[in-house]
């Protein structure tokens, strides 16, 4: 009866620990409007993951950064921008890994009765930005261009669904989205871009990965968020050298026509970024801008922004995605 009841014994013991080895880590990830998460899926990068996904969509990059503050995320997708922030903060994030969109999939976009033909006709307007992001820092840079002044113009600081609202409603004169936004409105609204409008030379085009510091000092968190970046930036790769069938899985996933997210796919041109400490200046450039125009109250340094040691498997893709472009 002892022996019986020990053998049980080991049997339960043994079955238990099974069970805590079996159990897989859970990463929680936000995504800005999905993209990355679609390529993921249609790439089958997501197949055979070692480890369980929880994924929610945001519609832009700050309440991503919102929610990863809170704690309810251990890894969010977003902008530099709406990071840059947040870190200026003194939120408990970092940035673990990054890539690129093209500067110009950023852009100024009007109504054709609004008689704006040029960035000098922004002067007296109300324009649509998002406080603190893309939008912003690009209509800064444009008047800028122009030879404006902030004060030339009505800022309008409303997200992306109601700025898109505004400009089409003719509440305000031109307004400053990024994909897929500008080509939902251009060939849903009709709206058109401003000439000398887009980011180029403005923008950076950089967006992060970022991961909470509890998840970064939780070695399990840490191996899991690794292996997402490599699957990541393979899945980017992916994405670059298969766009009609990303077009058709990005449209099915977000309930949106292939026309449009073929167009979205053509300006973003998206593309991994070898992660290193090589890109710091690039965050610090906006820092310094932002500030300058007191959009940031005090002058921030991002050098211990980053940390750079889970980038290894996705720069090696990154790395051989560039050598096979050039």
């Amino acid at each position: 009866m002892r022996l019986a009841s020990l053998f049980a014994g080991i049997t339960l013991a043994l079955s238990l620990n099974h069970a805590f080895a079996a159990e897989k880590v859970t990463l929680r990830l936000g995504d800005v409007k999905g993209d990355r998460f679609a390529s993921l899926k249609a790439s089958g990068e997501l197949d055979n993951l070692p480890y369980d996904l929880k994924l929610t969509a945001f519609d832009s990059g700050a309440p991503v950064q919102e929610a990863l503050n809170a704690g309810a995320l251990d890894v969010g997708f977003t902008g530099d921008l709406p990071f840059l922030f947040v870190y200026a903060a003194g939120a408990p994030v970092k940035a673990v890994g990054a890539w690129q969109n093209n500067p110009d999939s950023i852009a100024l976009l009007t109504r054709p009765d609004a008689g704006i033909h040029s960035l000098r006709d922004l002067k007296g307007k109300q324009i649509a930005v998002n406080r603190g992001g893309w939008g912003h820092y690009l209509l800064l840079g444009l008047l800028e261009r122009a030879g404006l002044k902030p004060d030339d113009v009505t800022l309008r600081f409303l997200g992306p669904v109601d700025g898109r609202a505004a400009l089409t409603s003719g509440a305000v004169s031109a307004w400053a989205p990024w994909e897929p936004y500008i080509a939902t409105s251009t060939q849903v609204d009709g709206t058109v871009r401003v000439p000398q409008g887009g980011g180029n030379g403005i923008m950076s085009g950089y967006s992060y990965a970022l991961a909470r510091k509890e998840a970064l000092a939780d070695p399990e968190k840490r191996k899991a968020i690794a292996d997402l970046l490599t699957r990541l930036a393979k899945a980017q790769v992916w994405a670059a050298q298969h766009p009609q069938p990303f077009a058709q899985a990005l449209g099915k996933s977000l309930n949106m026509p292939t026309t449009i997210t073929s167009s979205w796919i053509a300006d973003a041109r998206i593309r991994p970024l070898v992660f290193d400490a090589s890109i710091i200046p690039t965050l610090q450039k906006s820092a310094d801008f932002f500030h300058r125009y007191q959009v940031l109250p005090k002058a921030v340094d991002v050098s211990s922004a980053f940390d750079f040691t889970l980038a290894d498997g996705a720069n090696q893709v990154a790395k051989q995605y560039q050598e096979n472009k050039s």
